[in-house]
């Protein structure tokens, strides 16, 4: 069809070509170029081209619906309750009253992206990435069901740099392929200043990081100190070859109170965590996942704050505890778009305050299929388990079950 329109074009156009002069072959040669152009454009589907900076935008997202049952709920209001929706070790509830068991249906994972890409005269282009999506503050469930939209990532890559809103360096490049992360979850995303180096087949990443301590008072309590001074640092190293990938991050940092309405000391201490995670190509298609994250002080880093990062202790001093977390998983390909999940996590700590209401140790068991009937369009089951234990050894447990559907444009 392109050639019959190229023959038409030339053959209307003849009459002026008669009396053209030697210049004929090349108009005939830029003509065919600029149908070439249009025809090339007319197939750029999903891409806007801003021409006047040279850049071209692209535009993306996803579409979720999530159907979740929970055993054992905590029996707050609905719409406002993120405990139904979203699994973590601190979603176990250690009280039911009022509720033990809730049906939920939301779309608040789905997202939307806009990404920019900047040619630059050494070849390096100047890339961006805006991404937002739905749990920002809380709607109901009455009528409207409305939830605002919240900032995920917003950053600039250049010449290695990144600089920004985005996922930490302590986050591991390898994760189960569930559609919930077991309960040692090492996941944070904040801004950063990065610079990267790629070799042939690995990298060696440096980050500096938005700070927070999290610290846990004398009486078991658990709050945001905003006094940081400096911020965290990490440096992360990944690999990849054709039969395993695989991430080490090391994460340096400082915690600090400066007389807080909680506490009136002034302390700081330091923190250290190490986080590793690979995934090995085991057969066909199939992986094995696994990973295993410690240190003291990365409270927050890891499970979403079940540890906190410090504590007051008996002397009015900082104290940095020490906690740690592992996972594996196996993800095997039943068919070319089926494949079924299997996954375990498991996270613990040392206390350092002998209270009996304060987390001690949480795991979870993941089993799930996932289909894809189309390209890009998923739908999912999973089973989830989770068990929590408090330093009086108390343990309460959830059950879970999730069905999601997902397009991804």
């Amino acid at each position: 069809m392109q050639q019959y329109v190229k023959i038409i074009i030339i053959f209307l156009l003849f009459p002026f070509f008669l009396n053209a002069d030697e210049n004929l072959t090349t108009y005939i040669n830029g003509l065919e170029q600029r149908i070439k152009i249009l025809e090339s454009k007319e197939k750029s589907k999903g891409i806007v081209n801003l021409t006047s900076e040279d850049t071209t935008m692209f535009l993306g997202g996803k579409v979720t619906l999530d159907t979740i049952y929970v055993h054992h709920a905590n029996g707050q209001n609905g719409g406002s309750n993120r405990s139904d929706q979203f699994f973590n070790a601190n979603n176990i509830p250690t009280n039911t009253e009022g509720e033990n068991a809730e049906l939920t249906l939301t779309a608040r994972n789905s997202k939307f992206w806009i990404k920019t890409r900047t040619a630059q005269v050494n070849d390096k282009p100047l890339m961006t990435l805006l991404e937002v999506d739905f749990w920002g503050s809380n709607g109901t469930e009455t009528n409207s069901n409305s939830h605002n939209v919240r900032l995920r990532h917003a950053y600039i890559i250049y010449s290695g740099w990144t600089l920004g809103q985005t996922n930490s360096l302590f986050v591991g490049s390898s994760k189960p392929h569930t559609l919930l992360t077991p309960v040692d979850d090492v996941f944070m995303r904040q801004p950063i200043i990065s610079y990267k180096k790629e070799f042939s087949k690995s990298s060696l990443a440096i980050s500096l990081e938005q700070a927070e301590s999290v610290i846990m008072t004398s009486l078991g309590d658990k709050t945001t100190i905003n006094d940081d001074k400096a911020p965290d640092m990490i440096i992360k190293y990944e690999n990849d070859s054709t039969w395993n990938e695989y991430s080490i991050s090391l994460l340096l940092r400082e915690l600090r109170i400066d007389q807080e309405k909680e506490s009136s000391i002034s302390d700081y201490t330091f923190g250290y965590g190490l986080n590793i995670s690979s995934r090995i190509h085991i057969y066909k298609n199939d992986t094995l996942t696994f990973g295993i994250v410690g240190g003291k002080g990365i409270g927050r880093y890891m499970a979403t704050s079940f540890f906190p990062s410090v504590v007051i202790n008996s002397k009015e001093k900082l104290q940095a505890q020490f906690s740690w977390g592992t996972h594996i998983a196996y993800e095997h390909w039943m068919k070319n778009n089926l494949h079924l999940n299997i996954a375990l996590g498991k996270i613990e700590t040392d206390n350092i305050l002998n209270l009996d209401n304060i987390n001690k140790s949480a795991w979870s068991g993941h089993l799930g299929l996932q289909y894809n009937p189309i390209k890009k369009f998923l739908l999912g089951a999973e089973y989830i388990h989770g068990e929590r234990t408090l330093q009086n050894n108390n343990t309460f447990t959830v059950d879970r079950l999730y069905l999601r559907a997902s397009y991804n444009f």
